[in-house]
C-alpha cells in the first residue's frame, strides 16, 4: 500500500501548503499524531500501516491536515515517544504523580471519569441506563466500562445491539430541540453510542480471551468482527469456528490469520464469499495473489496486479478490466498510478487507453495522465463524449488531441457546446489559452464577440485573461474591445 494510493493529487498539492502550520508531529507506535492549523486547530493522525488519515475537520478523514501531518514526518520533523514511553516505567511514583498534576487542569475529564468509577453501582447503573437511557449516560458507561465484569459487558451488549435503533432515536429526538442542529446536515447524532458499542465489544473481545471466555462468544454474531480482526488470538478455536461461522466469515477470519494457508483459503472461496477476498486486497494483496493464482482466476489476478503494479499481468489480463471493476469498484482509485505505470515504461495502446479514459469520472486523472492517454487515440468522438467542461483545468489535455485529429471540427464542438462559457474565470483561462495556441487572433476576438455578455461583468476573468493569456478585454460606452497580444 502506497500513500498515494490513499490520498488524491489534488489533497496532496493542498496539503503541502500546510507544512508550516502543522504545530507538533508525535510517533506513537505506527501511528503518527499532531495538530494542524487551519481555519481551526484540528487534532489529526495517520496509521503509517495503511496510512488512512483521520482528523478533527469537517472533512474526517485523509484530509490535506492529514497529508500535511504524514509529509512533516516524511521529513524527519517529528517526536518519537518510544523512549518516552519506556522512561515511563522507571519513573518513580511522585515523578509520575506530579506529571499527572500538570497535565489534570487541561484534561478535566479525568477527574470526571475517576469519580464516576468510584461512585457508581455498576448494578443499578446497568438498570439505570435500560430504563432512563440518555447521552448522560453513554458517558457514564464509558467510564465504568473497565469496571464492569464480563457478564456485564455482555448484558450491556446485547442490550444495545438489540435496541440500537430505537435508542438512536431517542438522541435524535433530543438533538431536535436543540435550536442549532439541522436534521439534514447533522449525521452525527448517534456518534457517541456508536463508539459505545464499539468499545463494549472491544472490551468484550479481549476479557473473553484474558480470562479464558472465548467459547462463550463464538455464537454471537455481533461479535465476529472483532474476533475476525483479533484472528490469531482465536487461532485455537479455529475448528469450531469453521463450523459456527458463516462461509464468508471463516473465510476472512482465515486471511486474517498470522501465517494463512492459501490451500485452506480457497476451501472457503465461492461466488459469494470471494467478494470478501475483493475487500482484503489492498490490506493482504501478495496472500490474495497466490489464493487468485492456485484459483486460476484471471479477474482476481489482475486486481492483485493493479495493487502490486505488476506491468506484465495488468497487460496480460487486461480483458478482466471492466469484469474486475463491477466486482470491486475501488480498484478505480488505482488507476491514475496505473497510467503512470503505463506511461513510465512506453506502453501504447489504444484499446486500453480508451477503456481506461473512460473511467476518467469526477475529474480522476491530472492533465499528464489524460495527454498520455488521449495521444493514442484516433477517434475524434470518443474523445468528445470524454470531455468534461467541469474539469477544463485538466481535461484542456483532450481537446489538444482533437485538435490534433481535426482543428475545425474541435473549433465547431467549442463553439456549439452549451455552457464552456459563464464560468469561474478558472474554467475558462485554461479554454482561452488552448484557444490561443491553435488559432488565429480573428477567430477568438470572433468568439469573444459572440458571447460578449459572459465578459463585461466578470472583472476577475478578464484580470486572469490578461495576465495569464495576453487577451485584454474591455468596455467602452456599451463596446467591447478585444486586443490579443502576441507570445
Amino acid at each position: 500500500m502506497k500513500f498515494e494510493k490513499k490520498y488524491s493529487e489534488d489533497v496532496i498539492e493542498r496539503g503541502k501548503e500546510y507544512l508550516d502550520s502543522v504545530e507538533h508531529c508525535i510517533k506513537i507506535n505506527n501511528s503518527i499524531h499532531g495538530q494542524v492549523q487551519g481555519s481551526n486547530r484540528y487534532k489529526t493522525e495517520v496509521d503509517l500501516n495503511f496510512f488512512d488519515g483521520g482528523c478533527s475537520c469537517p472533512y474526517e478523514t485523509n484530509c490535506k491536515h492529514a497529508v500535511a501531518l504524514y509529509l512533516t514526518y516524511k521529513k524527519g520533523n517529528f517526536w518519537d515517544a518510544d523512549d518516552f514511553i519506556k522512561s515511563l516505567n522507571k519513573m518513580s511514583h511522585d515523578e509520575l504523580k506530579e506529571m499527572i498534576l500538570s497535565k489534570l487542569q487541561d484534561n478535566p475529564e479525568w477527574v470526571k471519569k475517576h469519580n464516576l468509577r468510584k461512585s457508581t453501582n455498576k448494578s443499578d447503573f446497568l438498570i439505570k441506563f435500560k430504563k432512563k437511557f440518555s447521552l448522560e449516560l453513554i458517558d457514564e458507561a464509558q467510564a465504568i466500562l473497565p469496571d464492569l465484569s464480563f457478564e456485564q459487558l455482555l448484558d450491556l451488549h446485547d442490550y444495545i445491539s438489540k435496541n440500537y435503533d430505537d435508542l438512536a432515536e431517542k438522541l435524535f429526538e433530543k438533538n431536535e430541540d436543540d435550536e442549532y442542529f439541522d436534521s439534514y446536515d447533522d449525521e452525527s447524532y448517534d456518534d457517541e453510542l456508536y463508539d459505545l458499542a464499539d468499545n463494549i465489544i472491544e472490551l468484550i473481545v479481549k476479557r473473553a480471551l484474558l480470562e479464558n471466555k472465548a467459547e462463550k462468544i463464538l455464537n454471537k454474531e455481533t461479535l465476529r468482527g472483532e474476533i475476525i480482526k483479533n484472528a490469531n488470538e482465536f487461532i485455537k478455536y479455529k475448528e469450531k469456528i469453521k463450523k459456527i461461522f458463516r462461509k464468508h466469515e471463516c473465510l476472512e477470519f482465515l486471511i486474517n490469520l498470522k501465517n494463512p494457508a492459501v490451500s485452506e483459503i480457497t476451501n472457503y472461496v465461492d461466488d459469494e464469499s470471494k467478494e470478501t477476498l475483493y475487500e482484503n486486497l489492498a490490506k493482504n494483496t501478495t496472500l490474495i495473489k497466490e489464493v487468485a493464482k492456485s484459483l486460476n482466476d484471471k479477474t482476481l489476478i489482475f486486481s492483485a496486479a493493479l495493487y502490486e503494479n505488476d506491468l506484465k499481468n495488468i497487460i496480460e489480463n487486461f480483458d478482466c478490466f471492466e469484469d474486475a471493476i463491477k466486482k470491486h469498484s475501488d480498484i478505480i482509485d488505482n488507476l491514475s498510478e496505473v497510467i503512470n505505470l503505463f506511461s513510465k515504461n512506453k506502453i501504447r495502446n489504444e484499446e486500453i487507453a480508451k477503456k481506461l479514459l473512460n473511467r476518467h469520472i469526477g475529474g480522476k486523472y491530472n492533465q499528464k495522465q489524460l495527454d498520455y492517454l488521449a495521444s493514442q487515440i484516433n477517434d475524434f468522438e470518443f474523445i468528445r463524449k470524454n470531455f468534461n467542461k467541469d474539469h477544463m483545468e485538466t481535461d484542456v489535455a483532450l481537446l489538444e488531441r482533437l485538435a490534433q485529429i481535426d482543428k475545425e471540427k474541435t473549433l465547431s464542438f467549442i463553439k456549439d457546446k452549451k455552457g464552456f462559457l459563464g464560468r469561474h474565470w478558472s474554467d475558462i483561462v485554461p479554454l482561452f489559452s488552448f484557444l490561443k495556441k491553435h488559432y488565429s487572433k480573428q477567430i477568438i476576438e470572433r468568439y469573444i464577440r459572440e458571447n460578449q455578455d459572459n465578459f463585461k461583468t466578470s472583472s476577475h476573468l478578464k484580470k486572469h485573461l490578461k495576465e495569464e493569456c495576453g487577451i485584454f478585454i474591455s468596455q467602452r460606452e456599451g463596446t467591447l474591445t478585444v486586443e490579443i497580444q502576441n507570445e
